[in-house]
């Protein structure tokens, strides 16, 4: 590995235990110095437990975790270097916005000139000007939220956490400040990890997604890596939209794979056409019925079942409308079969065989 691609963060073989529950099991990872890395995973599948390992607020009970090329397993929290934003703000009530930002500054003993600096630099950067003498109580959810990055960051981390830091903001807001975050970190260019569980969150934010599941990671890449290419069963049906199919050989011209019968289907594996509408594959073609329709803005979506699958396909506005109970086409482009854990990418026959286009 390249110096510059060389891990700045570092977990090896990481085990955690809460009285019998394994909530990390074996986890080991690197993240690249300047990256923005989303832990994402369901409630309980260990992802807030990483992060506070890494911040020194619980202690792995095996396992190695290294910053910076330093083992900081008995190091404290205070010592790490790290920046912690917690979703709730936890800003101090009683303290102007100034004197939140300036906080941490003040436990170092830096000098009032250095002190105010800073402030007015981190309030100018989260575009709070002239707010600085309001109470946490006097500030938007996105405002507090912007507070409390910004105290994060004062004392100069070299490490950024946050733990779930669009949860407790209105969807418009939060939306907004994803953005923001993006933007922000990218500007400052400090490693920064923060854990969710909102997939569309992972997506428009991180650089890199680790995909946890009781205990485990399950997969790491960038958003686009995973969603095409996901290595486990459980990543293939976490990630995207996904529907579940008993069985895929109910679909023809697919190639089958010895022992699976179960995959996974997303929208856009799918073409739905009405029973006038021009069919491309004939022969692959499989019945469904349409069990609702509904518009999301850009397209209609489509909820379809065939024999005891439910799938969902989408359609333009421009094509012509369906009704529930209609009988529809349906054709499947690709499928995800789960193999016992392992994952295989099917694409249908039909595509690469001129014999069966018409």
């Amino acid at each position: 590995m390249s110096e510059e691609n060389k891990s700045y963060v570092e977990l090896k073989n990481i085990n955690k235990f809460y009285g019998e529950y394994h909530a990390s099991n074996n986890v080991s990872f690197g993240i690249e110095k300047g990256k923005l890395v989303a832990l994402l995973g369901p409630s309980g599948s260990g992802k807030t437990t990483i992060l506070r390992m890494i911040a020194g607020l619980e202690a792995p009970d095996s396992g190695e975790i290294i910053i910076d090329g330093q083992v900081v397993n008995d190091i404290p929290a205070s010592k790490r270097g790290i920046g912690f934003v917690f979703q709730n703000y936890a800003l101090f009530r009683y303290m102007t916005v100034y004197e939140n930002i300036a906080f941490g500054l003040r436990i170092q003993k830096q000098s009032n000139d250095k002190i105010d600096a800073r402030v007015k630099e981190l309030v100018s950067l989260i575009g709070l000007d002239g707010l600085e003498k309001r109470y946490p109580s006097q500030l938007s959810g996105g405002q507090r939220q912007r507070v409390a990055f910004a105290r994060a960051l004062a004392p100069n981390p070299h490490l950024l956490l946050l733990d779930e830091p669009f949860a407790a903001i209105d969807a418009k807001v939060r939306k907004e400040l994803r953005s923001w975050l993006k933007n922000m970190i990218e500007k400052l260019g400090i490693t920064s990890i923060f854990v969710t569980h909102d997939q569309d969150e992972a997506v428009e934010v991180a650089d890199e997604i680790i995909i946890t599941n009781k205990g485990r990671v399950e997969q790491k890449g960038s958003p686009i890596d995973i969603y095409k290419n996901p290595e486990t069963a459980f990543a293939a049906q976490f990630f995207g939209q996904t529907f579940f199919v008993e069985n895929y050989r109910d679909f023809k011209t697919f190639d089958s794979v010895e022992g699976a019968s179960n995959a996974v289907l997303r929208p856009e594996f799918l073409k739905l056409t009405k029973k006038d509408e021009p069919k491309k594959y004939s022969v692959t073609i499989a019945k469904a019925i349409v069990q609702s329709v509904d518009f999301r803005g850009s397209n209609i979506e489509v909820t379809v079942k065939y024999k005891n699958n439910i799938f969902i396909a989408r359609r333009t506005l421009d094509e012509a409308p369906v009704e529930v109970g209609e009988e529809v086409d349906i054709f499947v482009y690709r499928l995800l079969v789960l193999d016992g854990d392992k994952v295989h990418l099917l694409k249908n026959r039909a595509l690469d065989e001129e014999s069966v286009v018409i």
